[in-house]
């Protein structure tokens, strides 16, 4: 039986790399809309309240959800999603992806620090994650590094049917929005040597914005403190 499965993180985040992923080895449908970037369906929607931190104007909504039934009342009303993964990075390595990003396709310097956003978007998440056992946090780094045994977690969590045995997981070479996934970039994450891209200026600067006990939570460390 094939089960409807939702998937959320910010942009450059790991987003397509989690589909790419999950949709390889289980037999699952995603539901996320991928055309109205302001639709609670879209898989970089932002949920949190805080909307003056929305940089991208095609990402302004004014859609507030008070706690995750609410969320999911709108999102999926007949109550059929089983599972609704939430990819991130740590804020060190997205901050670099994302302002990278933005250069590339031109965008207009944003009036805030993005980790910012970083932080009120894992924070909204972090919280529905305890309120309900649908959601499963997932670090971008665990994908990289032991993709089976994130997926065989999954499994067994979710009672997600398999398409695919998980005894040989395959390396995923590209994915959409993406370059391709070459040896030399795999160490850059596995390795944290996008740390090397910080001078100590700019480390101590987001040292100062990130929310250190949110990203404890999710499973990372602070640098740099």
């Amino acid at each position: 039986m094939t089960e409807n499965i939702l998937h959320y993180g910010l942009n450059r985040s790991g987003t397509n790399y989690l589909k790419e992923l999950l949709a390889l080895y289980f037999d699952i449908n995603f539901i996320n809309n991928e055309d109205e970037r302001n639709n609670p369906l879209h898989k970089h929607f932002r949920l949190y309240d805080n909307k003056d931190l929305i940089d991208r104007e095609n990402f302004h909504n004014t859609v507030f959800f008070r706690n995750f039934d609410d969320f999911l009342k709108e999102a999926a009303p007949d109550n059929s999603v089983k599972m609704i993964a939430v990819i991130s990075k740590d804020p060190y390595s997205w901050d670099l992806s994302y302002r990278s990003w933005g250069k590339k396709n031109n965008w207009e310097e944003p009036a805030h620090q993005p980790v910012l956003e970083y932080n009120e978007f894992y924070r909204k998440w972090y919280a529905f994650s305890q309120e309900s056992e649908k959601i499963v946090m997932i670090r971008y780094m665990d994908l990289l590094q032991e993709p089976a045994v994130t997926l065989e977690y999954l499994r067994k969590r979710f009672n997600l049917p398999l398409r695919t045995e998980l005894s040989n997981i395959k390396k995923i070479r590209k994915v959409p929005m993406s370059h391709r996934f070459t040896r030399k970039r795999r160490r850059y994450y596995t390795k944290m040597r996008y740390l090397d891209d910080y001078s100590p200026d700019a480390l101590n600067e987001i040292n100062q914005l990130i929310d250190h006990d949110l990203i404890k939570k999710m499973g990372y460390k602070s640098y740099g403190i």
